[in-house]
């Protein structure tokens, strides 16, 4: 755990630096934006950290997230024809979690069953996907408007609320309000459900012990009686599942969807993984690291935004300077 713990206290002196820079970081509104983004990466860098563990690589889940996100918004946002056919959203949720499903499978088999290189696989899959949404989109962009489903992007749970009754009607309070905060964000939610099933799954499973071994030593895995290709097309349908969960996030987060949602993506998350103490040779890391990794590369974004030094000019003035958004 020294990696882990060294993380988070980099990440710990980070958000202190940030924080005394600029008070407005730890604002409730900040602080929410800030986990929903964490959680919107840390949940498909779950996914590939599965992958990574092996010893493989995922270059394709930023068009995955991104067709997940289209073919949700074309099937289920308001209709428009030509445009979006406005089904249920649970239809276009479905379908669309069926295609991400989908195409782990069909890119864990060609790797496992064909014997291709995983790096060649995935980043045609991510030119691929990426035209795949274009074509749906028609180069535009789909919105959902005023659909209840952005609800999941943007409102959140309260938590311990009650009712009282004062003396000129019935209010709702809660516990989070006088606290000075808001809901704690639906994605943060899904990322905190995801992150227990995916600790338990790599930490205390039969298959977690695989995934590890075979990271380690391939061939000494095999030997041992692994089921070595079966693993392998599973860590690659894990990593494009969670892709499809992060795309119905982005789907309802995002005010206009189009094909470029998604791009660039994989980096950050491969990025998250190994800062979080994954080798990239296999065999090593943990979901918690991640999540630090995660968390770590999210808050420098926006401490990016809100970091000034701040001070008294000879004129009496006060002066802050910040960082120009080119430094992103």
């Amino acid at each position: 755990m020294r990696k882990e713990l060294g993380m988070l206290c980099a990440l710990g002196v980070l958000c202190l630096i940030i924080g005394f820079s600029n008070h407005d970081f730890i604002g409730a509104s900040n602080l929410t934006n800030t986990c929903r983004q964490v959680a919107m990466l840390g949940i498909f860098a779950i996914g590939v950290s599965f992958v990574i563990t092996t010893g493989g690589i995922d270059l394709s889940i930023g068009s995955v997230i991104g067709l997940t996100a289209v073919l949700i918004a074309k099937f289920s946002a308001p209709y428009v024809e030509g445009v979006a056919y406005g089904f249920p959203i649970g239809v276009g949720i479905c379908i669309a979690l069926a295609v991400a499903l989908l195409i782990g499978l069909i890119q864990g088999l060609l790797i496992t069953r064909l014997n291709l290189q995983p790096f060649i696989v995935t980043l045609g899959g991510m030119l691929l996907l990426k035209g795949v949404s274009q074509v749906i989109t028609g180069g535009g962009t789909i919105s959902f408007g005023s659909h209840g489903f952005r609800d999941i992007g943007d409102e959140g749970w309260k938590p311990l609320s009650f009712l009282v009754n004062p003396q000129h009607g019935q209010t709702e309070l809660t516990f989070w309000d006088q606290l000075g905060a808001q809901q704690i964000p639906w994605p943060v939610l899904m990322f905190v459900a995801v992150a227990l099933l995916a600790t338990y799954l790599l930490h205390f499973t039969v298959f977690g012990r695989h995934v590890f071994a075979i990271g380690g030593n391939r061939d000494a895995a095999l030997y041992s009686g692994v089921p070595v290709k079966r693993v392998e097309t599973l860590t690659y349908v894990i990593s494009a599942g969670l892709a499809g969960i992060a795309g119905i996030a982005y789907a309802a987060y995002v005010p206009g969807i189009t094909h470029t949602l998604g791009e660039g993506y994989e980096l950050y998350a491969i990025t998250a993984v190994v800062i979080g103490g994954c080798s990239l040779r296999g065999g090593e890391g943990t979901i918690l690291g991640m999540v630090i990794g995660a968390a770590v590369i999210k808050v420098l974004d926006n401490g990016i935004n809100l970091f000034k030094i701040t001070y008294t000019a000879a004129d009496g003035k006060l002066v802050s300077l910040g960082l120009n958004d080119t430094w992103r």
